[in-house]
């Protein structure tokens, strides 16, 4: 390589072209895990519409209208928004880093989506109260 190649310079957070396949399996990976968790999070959201609508039918054909609930939406929309938001965050930090960074980045986002889809999974059940 010469001198004048950017990659060859050695800084640390410069990626290498040895390092595109790396990363492109992390990706990879980790597109597979977020795809998981988005998988997870419309079936949270189909399940919770279902039985919220077969609650208020329940409620109101015996004279309990009073007791609907409504679907939160805005909670479930979120829920399911955790895991591509935060993988596209991570792929667009790490296009130009080194596989090593690449690695820990993505952990870090995938734990941070982890959490906040775990925490939203708890919590919208608690809203309802059925």
């Amino acid at each position: 390589m010469s001198a004048a190649d950017p990659s060859a310079s050695g800084e640390p957070g410069v990626a290498r072209r040895d390092d595109l396949v790396g990363r492109s399996v992390v990706w990879a990976v980790f597109g597979l895990l977020s795809a998981y968790v988005l998988w997870q999070s419309i079936g949270n959201l189909v399940s919770v519409v279902q039985s919220v609508h077969a609650f208020n039918d329940f409620v109101a054909t015996n004279g309990g209208a009073a007791l609907t609930r409504s679907v939160p939406w805005t909670w479930l929309v979120l829920d399911v928004l955790v895991a591509p938001l935060t993988f596209a965050v991570a792929w667009l930090l790490t296009r130009r880093l080194s596989l090593g960074r690449t690695v820990g980045v993505f952990f870090v986002a995938f734990a941070a989506a982890g959490v906040v889809w775990l925490d939203l999974q708890l919590y919208v059940p608690t809203l309802l109260n059925l």
